[in-house]
């Protein structure tokens, strides 16, 4: 059996799969559903403490759009290396696929509250 079809058989993977692609919808539905142009033409993308005066930086719309295109490239990226390594380690795929999930949800959290702050 080649690599491909061991890796679409291991349950575990399967589920951490299912689980960051869920997360990759949600994550980037909330962002384009929730980010609204309208409110304000420029977002906060940063917040410094050692700045004087207004310690948030702002930025463009794009700079949020960009979240939600890292949210993918990060789920492609996860999938594509644990399906390299998986022949080599099971559980360094594993593990790969996991911190993706924990980047994820790292993401999206940071994506909503930079959305909150408009």
């Amino acid at each position: 059996m080649d690599v491909s079809k061991k890796y679409l058989h291991d349950r575990f993977v399967l589920v951490l799969i299912t689980a960051m692609s869920a997360l990759v919808v949600v994550g980037i539905s909330l962002t384009f559903l929730r980010f609204d142009i309208s409110k304000n033409p420029t977002t906060i993308v940063a917040y410094r403490t050692n700045l004087s005066g207004s310690s948030y930086i702002s930025g463009k719309p794009i700079d949020i759009y960009a979240m939600a295109g890292f949210m993918a490239l990060i789920a492609v990226a996860a999938v594509f290396l644990s399906l390299r390594t998986y022949h080599i380690r099971r559980y360094l795929a594993i593990f790969l696929l996991a911190s993706a999930i924990f980047l994820l949800v790292l993401a999206i959290i940071v994506t909503n509250a930079l959305i909150s702050l408009q």
